[in-house]
């Protein structure tokens, strides 16, 4: 998949374990493989997620929306509003060069930057 933006993070102090704990939410485009459209399926990453797969994002909406308390997600919710409002409102991300010299430019994640004109 392509990664277009990080659309929220949630960092907790002792949680699980006593651990700090980061949890971003990223905007990710699938990149198809073949002219029929079809795109991989999602590879967790062994011993940290348990099972991936891409999701109908309506289906997904319906998830997070769900009045069960055991399905619903309240941090998506508000992740949620971002997405239906549009793509303007993403953490963006901007390549820096870097003042050390030899070292590569590196993403920087930030608030959208009003435009010089406005």
């Amino acid at each position: 998949c392509r990664f277009n933006s990080v659309l929220g993070v949630r960092h907790t102090h002792g949680s699980q374990f006593d651990r700090s704990d980061l949890y971003f939410v990223c905007r990710l485009e699938p990149i198809p493989i073949n002219e029929e459209g079809d795109v991989p399926l999602p590879v967790p990453q062994e011993g940290e997620i348990e099972a991936t797969c891409w999701v109908d994002f309506d289906e997904y909406r319906d998830m997070v929306y769900a009045e069960d308390p055991k399905v619903g997600h309240p941090m998506m919710k508000h992740i949620m509003k971002i997405v239906e409002q549009s793509d303007q409102y993403d953490i963006q991300k901007t390549i820096v060069t870097s003042v050390v010299p030899g070292r590569k430019p590196s993403p920087v994640y930030h608030a959208a930057i009003k435009s010089e004109s406005s």
